[in-house]
């Protein structure tokens, strides 16, 4: 119902923002990094939001960023994780990483999200690990590119990696390590991610 929602930061909670928008103040649960996100804005914020009805609640689940709102629905999709465990995850490791988990079919760490054991670690690797090989897009940054951005590969590697959370020294670091001759964009990512996730 709602793509997006954009207001003033009224409220943070333990798992939940309060965004006040035309004298309405609407609950959104959201994750540990959305909140460091957006802590200490004094401006107007914006959370790209999922809303969710149950039979007896409706709730909105809002992020900072295009692509944790994609993991999350991904998530969701995941047999046996609903909202909650879905946020919990999220909350639990950078979204880069958790996107390098899945790819590198890492279940000890997926482990380590609360409410996740070794089954459900293995139903979210099963169930998501093509679907973000698959799309590429997933990964590009939300930021727009500068005047200088070329079509170097390296260059569009690192600029995904930063916008999924990852400083540049550590993007650079990983696609060097991993990089040779034949490989392209994506693959570049995928391993790259592999590494970062270690």
């Amino acid at each position: 119902m709602f793509q997006y929602i954009k207001g003033t930061l009224n409220t943070i909670g333990e798992d939940y923002i309060v965004i006040e928008n035309g004298d309405i103040g609407y609950k959104i649960f959201t994750s540990n990094q959305t909140m460091m996100d957006i802590r200490g804005k004094h401006e107007k914020v914006t959370l790209y939001t999922q809303m969710i009805l149950r039979e007896d609640e409706l709730s909105i689940y809002g992020f900072s960023k295009r692509e944790e709102l994609k993991m999350f629905q991904l998530l969701t999709t995941v047999t046996g994780i609903g909202a909650k465990v879905a946020l919990g995850i999220l909350s639990s490791f950078p979204l880069g990483k958790l996107a390098g988990m899945i790819v590198s079919e890492d279940i000890a760490g997926l482990t380590k999200a609360q409410g996740v054991g070794k089954k459900t670690a293995q139903r979210i690797v099963l169930e998501l690990k093509d679907k973000i090989d698959q799309n590429i897009v997933f990964l590009e940054p939300t930021f727009a590119p500068t005047a200088s951005v070329t079509d170097d590969p390296d260059d569009e590697a690192v600029s995904a990696l930063m916008g999924l959370g990852y400083n540049r020294a550590e993007a650079l670091s990983a696609i060097h390590a991993v990089k040779d001759g034949s490989m392209n964009l994506e693959d570049i990512i995928k391993r790259a991610l592999r590494v970062l996730a270690k």
